[in-house]
């Protein structure tokens, strides 16, 4: 059922790939990238956000963007 609905709508397994698999590996690369280059206001949050990144691919990558990088040291 899902498949055909899928078929219908025109996305095919390449793009479903893409939707699935790359844009959450790219949006989790981007974050422990950020994370790590970064300095925070705290030392810890560093290492706690680079924890929740790794553990929590798709989701940590979103929660950094919105809560983490507000954490970070100011120039």
């Amino acid at each position: 059922m899902i498949s055909t609905v899928l078929l219908f709508m025109g996305l095919g397994g390449m793009e479903l790939m893409f939707l699935f698999i790359l844009i959450p590996l790219a949006i989790t690369i981007w974050a422990l990238i950020d994370a790590i280059k970064s300095d925070f206001k705290k030392d810890i949050n560093k290492l706690v956000w680079i924890i929740v990144i790794v553990c929590f691919p798709y989701i940590g990558g979103i929660l950094y963007y919105f809560l983490g990088r507000s954490q970070k040291a100011g120039f």
